[in-house]
């Protein structure tokens, strides 16, 4: 299954500490924790209008991070940059990207994702933002 979701793609960052009594409680930072909240609500909703049901098992996932183009990028750069000549191979690393939309897809495409055991990722440019998500299950009982 197959799902596209109209939103610029954020990294995990680093969680932030507080101190909190004699404890310490962590928390993701803003623009992580509106990430995961507005894409985990998309997500819910596409799942509603397909009908989906979460997998149960290994599950194999590839993941498309269409990131904006750099309002500096000349209109040479946009037409390399869309036809796949040109990548995004600055910061964020595509890792942080993964873990954000693994994190916040928890529960909703997936029951809890440790059941992914086989991942494709990458990153590009894109006239419009959003994160492509594709879905396969793994028959885990071949052994």
């Amino acid at each position: 299954m197959i799902f596209k979701f109209f939103i610029e793609p954020q990294q995990q960052e680093r969680p932030r500490a507080v101190r909190f009594g004699n404890g310490v409680r962590m928390y993701d930072p803003k623009a992580t924790k509106l990430y995961k909240e507005t894409l985990a609500l998309i997500a819910r909703s596409e799942v509603v209008k397909k009908g989906y049901k979460r997998p149960q098992g290994a599950l194999a996932v590839n993941m498309t991070f269409v990131r904006s183009m750099p309002k500096s990028f000349t209109a040479k750069q946009k037409k390399m940059a869309l036809d796949g000549e040109l990548l995004p191979r600055k910061k964020p690393d595509l890792s942080n990207f993964v873990k954000s939309t693994e994190d916040a897809l928890n529960g909703i495409l997936w029951d809890d994702d440790n059941a992914i055991v086989q991942e494709i990722s990458s990153k590009i440019y894109g006239q419009q933002p959003r994160v492509i998500v594709e879905i396969h299950t793994i028959n885990d009982n071949k052994f």
